[in-house]
C-alpha cells in the first residue's frame, strides 16, 4: 500500500478515529463517579474496534474469488433459455430479446471489463452488431445461422460516364430459386436474370443524363416479391481524353482507330512517320514536356518507338512518371533494343518473334471468363483475329483483356504517377470489318481508359451501404468536412486520428435519402442512405459474415480453467457496521446495565 494512495490514507483516518475513540473510553472511565464495571468498559473499547474495522472492510470490501468459465453472449433471435455450467457467465446484447437469467449489458465491451478473464466467449443468435466486431483474445465459439432467403451481398455501381453501361452485381442466399429484376427509376425492367440459392448475379443497363438517380433491385420468387433495395447511380459528365497515336506505318488499325475515336467523341491526334522527313495524318506535335502534359494517353507501335531519338524517349518516360498513360503497340518482331527499354518502363517481354491466331468466343461447353471481353451475340461468332506471342514476365503486371483461352492479351503496370501497358492483338480492326463494331469499341474503351492519365475526380469515400440510424464511416477526407443531409442541415465531421491516411470520421444519418459529403477545396460526394429496414437480408449476412471472421481469427485453444478475484459487494458489511454501531450507541446511553439485566431477568419470570 502506498504512502501516497487513497487507499493508505482512509485506512490512517480509521485508525486514529478508533484509536482517540478508545483512550476516551479510557478517560472516561477512571473520571467516572462511581466507577462503572470493567467489563462494560471493555465490551465498548472491543465494540469501538470492531466498528472500525467493519468500516475498513465496507470501503474497500475484499476481493471474491470467481472461478472462470464461458462467456455466453447473446444476440438477435438467441434462444429465451440457455443452459450454463458452473463459472459460465451469461449476458445479453440491447439486440437480443428476453433471456432467462441474461445480465443485460450495452455491448461486448462492457461485459469483458465486468468478467476479463473468460476461459471462451460463445455467441448464440444471429452474430455480433458492427459496435463490437473486435478481434477478441480468447477462443469465440459461433454456430452460423442458416443464410437468409434474400440478398446476400450487393455491389453498388462506381459513378459512371453518361451513356455508359454499370454492372449491379450481388448474391442471393437460401432462396430455392427466383428472378432478379433491375428497374429504372421510369419504373421499368431493364435488366433481369435468374438465380437459385448460393448463386451470385449480374444485371447491367445504361446510364443517360448526368445527375443523381435512383434504379431499384428486386428479388422474386412464386409468391412475389421476397426483398429489394434502391441502387443509387451517380452519372458524372466527363472530358474526353486526349489521346495522341504514334506509328512508324500507315496501315488499318490506325485508320479505324481514328474513326471509331471521331464516333466516340475522343479527341484523338494520329502522326505516321514513313520516314525521310515525311509524316502523315493530323498536324504533328512536338514531343516535348508542354506537349505531352496535356495529354492524356499516347499509343505507340515498335516501329516508331524506333524511329525516335534519346530525348523523346526521355521525355515519354517523363510524361508517364508525372501522370500520362502510354500504351505500347508491338506489330512484328522486336529488336533487342526496343525490348531493353520496354523493360525499362517495367514491362519485360518474351517471345513475339511470331503472330498467332486466337479467339475471344469461348469453346461452347464452358461459360465466358470473367475477364474477356464479353460474350458474342447468339449466332454470330466472333472472327478469329492475330496477336504477337508475348508474354508479360513481371509478376507485378494486371491482365486488362484475356482471350477464350485466358492468354493476356492487354497488360498494364503502374510507373510513376501513371501506367504504362502494352496491346498485343495486330488486327483487332477485323471485328468491324465483320460487323462487331460494339466489340471492338468495347476493347479499346476499356484500353483508353483503363491506362489514359486519371482524371481530377477525387471524392471521398463511404464504407458500406448507409443505413438510417446506423454508424457509418466516411473515409478519404481532406480539411473541414460535413455532411448535408436531406433535410438541408450540415452535420460535422470529426476525422479521427487512429484512422491515419485513410482519414476517416464517423456520421449517424437520421433519415434516408440523399446526402453530401463537403470537404477539401468545395469538392461533393453525394451518397445514398436507406430505410433502416431495407432488405434486411444484406444486414444479417453481413452481421453472419463477420461474426464467422471473428471467431476464425480469434485463438483457438481456450485457457484452462482458473479463478479470479472479482470486486466484492460492500453491502454486507455495512449492514453489520449498523448492528454494531447501534450496540454501542445503546451501551453508551445506558449506564446501568447491572439493573437493566435484573429488571429483564424479572419480567422473563413472571
Amino acid at each position: 500500500m502506498s504512502v501516497s494512495s487513497p487507499t493508505f490514507w482512509t485506512a490512517a483516518v480509521i485508525v486514529v478515529a478508533v484509536v482517540l475513540g478508545v483512550v476516551r473510553l479510557v478517560l472516561w472511565h477512571r473520571k467516572a463517579e462511581p466507577p462503572g464495571p470493567r467489563w462494560r468498559t471493555a465490551v465498548l473499547m472491543g465494540l469501538t474496534l470492531f466498528a472500525g474495522l467493519l468500516l475498513w472492510l465496507t470501503l474497500s470490501p475484499p476481493a471474491s474469488i470467481v472461478r472462470t468459465g464461458t462467456l455466453i453472449v447473446a444476440t438477435a433471435e438467441a434462444p429465451g433459455t440457455v443452459q450454463t455450467a458452473p463459472g459460465d457467465i451469461l449476458v445479453a446484447l440491447p439486440e437480443a430479446g428476453p433471456v432467462t437469467d441474461a445480465i443485460r449489458v450495452p455491448d461486448l465491451a462492457t461485459a469483458l471489463r465486468r468478467y476479463p478473464t473468460p476461459a471462451r466467449v460463445r455467441i448464440l443468435g444471429q452474430g455480433l452488431a458492427p459496435r463490437d466486431q473486435s478481434p477478441l483474445p480468447v477462443p469465440v465459439e459461433f454456430t452460423a445461422p442458416p443464410l437468409p432467403r434474400g440478398l446476400t451481398d450487393l455491389s453498388i455501381p462506381e459513378p459512371t460516364a453518361p451513356g455508359a453501361t454499370f454492372v449491379v452485381g450481388g448474391q442471393v442466399g437460401s432462396l430455392a430459386a427466383g428472378t432478379v429484376e433491375l428497374i429504372d427509376p421510369a419504373g421499368e425492367v431493364v435488366d433481369t436474370g435468374r438465380v437459385r440459392a448460393g448463386e451470385r448475379f449480374a444485371l447491367m443497363t445504361a446510364t443517360r443524363a448526368p445527375g443523381l438517380a435512383l434504379f431499384t433491385l428486386r428479388l422474386l420468387d412464386l409468391a412475389g416479391v421476397v426483398e429489394q433495395i434502391a441502387v443509387p447511380v451517380e452519372t458524372i459528365a466527363q472530358t474526353p481524353p486526349r489521346v495522341l497515336v504514334l506509328a512508324g506505318a500507315p496501315g488499318a488499325e490506325t485508320k479505324y482507330l481514328k474513326r471509331w475515336a471521331e464516333d466516340s467523341g475522343i479527341d484523338l491526334t494520329v502522326n505516321i512517320d514513313v520516314g525521310a522527313g515525311v509524316q502523315l495524318g493530323d498536324a504533328p506535335l512536338p514531343l516535348n514536356a508542354g506537349t505531352l502534359n496535356d495529354l492524356d494517353l499516347v499509343v505507340i507501335d515498335d516501329r516508331r518507338w524506333e524511329a525516335m531519338g534519346g530525348g523523346q524517349r526521355a521525355a515519354l518516360t517523363a510524361a508517364v512518371n508525372g501522370g500520362m498513360g502510354l500504351l505500347l503497340r508491338p506489330t512484328g518482331p522486336l529488336s533487342a533494343t526496343t525490348r531493353r527499354d520496354w523493360a525499362g518502363l517495367g514491362l519485360s517481354l518474351s517471345g513475339g518473334d511470331e503472330a498467332v491466331p486466337f479467339s475471344l468466343d469461348p469453346p461452347e461447353d464452358e461459360p465466358p471468363e470473367a475477364e474477356t471481353s464479353g460474350p458474342a451475340e447468339e449466332g454470330e461468332p466472333l472472327p478469329e483475329l492475330a496477336r504477337r506471342d508475348l508474354t508479360v514476365e513481371d509478376s507485378g503486371a494486371i491482365a486488362l483483356l484475356r482471350d477464350a483461352d485466358g492468354i493476356a492479351l492487354a497488360s498494364w503496370r503502374s510507373l510513376g504517377r501513371g501506367r504504362v501497358g502494352v496491346w498485343t492483338v495486330t488486327d483487332s480492326y477485323a471485328l468491324v470489318l465483320t460487323g462487331r463494331p460494339d466489340r471492338y469499341g468495347e476493347m479499346w474503351s476499356a484500353l483508353f481508359s483503363e491506362i489514359a492519365r486519371a482524371g481530377d475526380h477525387s471524392r471521398a469515400e463511404v464504407q458500406g451501404i448507409a443505413r438510417a440510424g446506423q454508424r457509418v464511416a466516411l473515409c478519404r477526407l481532406t480539411g473541414q468536412s460535413n455532411v448535408l443531409g436531406q433535410d438541408g442541415r450540415a452535420h460535422a465531421l470529426r476525422i479521427d486520428p487512429a484512422t491515419g491516411d485513410r482519414a476517416c470520421a464517423a456520421f449517424w444519418p437520421e433519415q434516408p435519402g440523399w446526402h453530401v459529403i463537403r470537404d477539401g477545396e468545395d469538392r461533393q460526394t453525394p451518397f445514398y442512405v436507406q430505410p433502416a429496414d431495407a432488405a434486411p437480408s444484406l444486414v444479417l449476412a453481413a452481421t453472419r459474415s463477420a461474426t464467422l471472421a471473428l471467431s476464425g481469427t480469434a485463438p483457438t485453444r481456450a485457457a484452462p480453467p482458473s479463478t479470479s478475484h472479482a470486486p466484492g459487494s460492500p453491502w454486507p458489511w455495512f449492514v453489520g457496521l449498523l448492528i454494531v454501531l447501534s450496540v454501542l450507541w445503546w451501551f453508551e446511553r445506558n449506564r446501568d446495565i447491572g439493573g437493566f439485566l435484573a429488571s429483564l431477568r424479572s419480567r422473563l419470570r413472571a
